[in-house]
């Protein structure tokens, strides 16, 4: 009789568990079907969704749905809800960092820390670092980046040379600088180090590239997939790491002895490892697994956009496939270089390439990809000031093609190529506001945006001095459109010595 009492209320307290369960997920879904969610788009394929329209025409598609359903609307792809939001509604999600985090959609997204084994904190470090070490120290930098810029077009291009794909041949040149500024000029000049700087984040993107086709099972089955692939099979990035760590492991070692002997007196080196190191070390020790890690995700915060965006500038050129500004842009160069009676550029004098600027501000406009700064919602919901709400964990895109071509926010003939539309405007390149987003807005403004664009600066100039620049083709160069994502042209590009005048 005891033993059957038992199983009654075991069964009972099982089922009353059951109800609440039941009744808690059921009012969770009442709650969320009385949000004022922003309009879904009908599709036609049941399960797909709207994501074949997404990826074939993805920037006519995202057009034909603001006009069709106004500042905010809704989309099924990849077996998700994600909302879209325009220029009016796009600084909401930007300013309120406590609703929405552009760190957490691009966990969900690319789980970099899962793939390191570390923790989601491990890469809150990284915006800071870069901040205060690198942007606030740039003066401290400008000559060993040209100095570091010059060998590397040298040896990559020397007496003239046909790149093709260009993006492979600007990665290796902007790595070197970047090393030199990573670990120092000595190990920038170590060849496999640099290649594993250049193409770190290359080799990885096809990885990354894998379609999500298993979130239309459940929306983490496609991530978790990737980090087992990405944990337990050989792939390149492994390859590039352990060859990193092998590299500055004995400058480490012999910085950390030297930091112990010298104390007080030790001369500290200028670069972003040293600034790892002794942030890391406890009683002159550190574990280099760490700081092997936070250099690698350093690196893949600026070899590969800072070249991305060079490629931009020399493939969507105006100068190649409209050279009407050339001569400006050229004449600027010139009397800049014949002014300096040094043998490297200032901050100051790098900040006088005016035109220059307007031009690489220009390139990065047009070519920002349609469909950016995905975020994720924190809160329990949010409401925007037009009463539209998105529940906790949805995914908000901002439409930045648009925004980048919207009439009142960029002046006239918006979809065209000005090289000087911001010349005498006092809007250089670097500052970022609700009409330019490639480097995003608020919180999460890119930190190294200010280094980024005086490195391509300083490329561009050199490249401009010491070559005519021809495509090789007859055809206009058009980057490549894989859904919303904007990627350089492989179209090669003709380098022919000049002689400066």
């Amino acid at each position: 009789m005891g033993v059957m009492l038992n199983d009654t209320y075991v069964q009972l307290a099982f089922g009353s568990l059951i109800i609440m369960l039941v009744s808690y997920v059921l009012l969770r879904r009442v709650k969320y079907l009385k949000l004022k969610e922003p309009p879904l788009v009908p599709y036609k394929y049941p399960i797909i969704g709207h994501t074949i329209d997404f990826y074939k025409d993805n920037k006519n598609f995202i057009k034909k749905c603001h006009a069709e359903y106004g500042e905010i609307f809704s989309l099924f792809v990849f077996g998700k809800i994600i909302t879209f939001v325009g220029k009016e509604l796009s600084c909401e999600i930007l300013k309120n960092h406590k609703d929405f985090s552009f760190i957490e959609a691009s966990r969900e997204n690319f789980p970099f820390e899962n793939f390191l084994n570390r923790p989601n904190e491990f890469t809150d470090t990284l915006p800071r670092m870069v901040q205060i070490n690198l942007s606030g120290q740039i003066k401290l930098y400008t000559e060993r980046v040209q100095r570091q810029l010059i060998k590397s077009i040298d040896e990559m291009i020397g007496n003239g040379k046909v790149l093709e794909p260009p993006l492979k041949f600007f990665q290796f040149i902007i790595a070197k600088p970047i090393a030199a500024t990573m670990v120092g000029e000595e190990l920038s000049d170590d060849k496999e180090l640099v290649n594993s700087f250049a193409n770190v984040t290359t080799d990885f993107i096809p990885f990354l590239s894998i379609p999500p086709v298993l979130n239309f099972i459940h929306p983490y089955l496609h991530q978790q997939v990737m980090i087992f692939v990405f944990k337990y099979l050989n792939n390149p990035f492994k390859m590039h790491r352990e060859l990193i760590k092998k590299k500055i492991t004995p400058v480490i070692e012999k910085r950390l002895r030297e930091m112990k002997e010298s104390g007080d007196n030790y001369v500290s080196p200028i670069d972003i490892l040293q600034r790892y190191t002794e942030l890391l070390h406890k009683d002159y020790t550190v574990d280099i697994d760490v700081v092997t890690d936070n250099m690698i995700i350093s690196i893949f915060a600026s070899v590969y956009n800072t070249s991305n965006s060079l490629t931009f500038c020399l493939t969507w050129y105006k100068l190649v496939n409209n050279p009407q500004f050339l001569k400006e842009i050229l004449e600027e160069q010139e009397q800049l270089y014949k002014s300096n009676e040094k043998s490297y550029y200032s901050t100051e004098q790098i900040a006088r390439m005016e035109k220059l600027d307007s031009f690489i501000k220009e390139t990065l406009r047009v070519n920002v990809n349609n469909v950016a700064l995905q975020h994720k919602t924190l809160s329990s919901y949010f409401t925007f000031s037009n009463g539209y709400q998105v529940p906790k964990g949805r995914l908000v895109n901002i439409c930045s093609g648009e925004i980048h071509s919207d009439k009142e926010l960029q002046g006239q003939n918006a979809d065209e190529f000005n090289a000087f539309r911001y010349l005498k405007k006092n809007s250089p390149a670097t500052r970022a506001d609700k009409s330019f987003l490639t480097f995003g807005l608020g919180k999460h403004t890119c930190p190294g945006r200010h280094f980024a664009v005086n490195e391509i600066k300083l490329t561009l100039h050199y490249l401009l001095l010491k070559y005519d620049i021809k495509k090789s083709s007859i055809e206009k160069i058009k980057p490549k459109i894989y859904g919303a994502l904007k990627f350089p042209s492989d179209e090669g590009l003709i380098f022919e010595k000049r002689e400066l005048k």
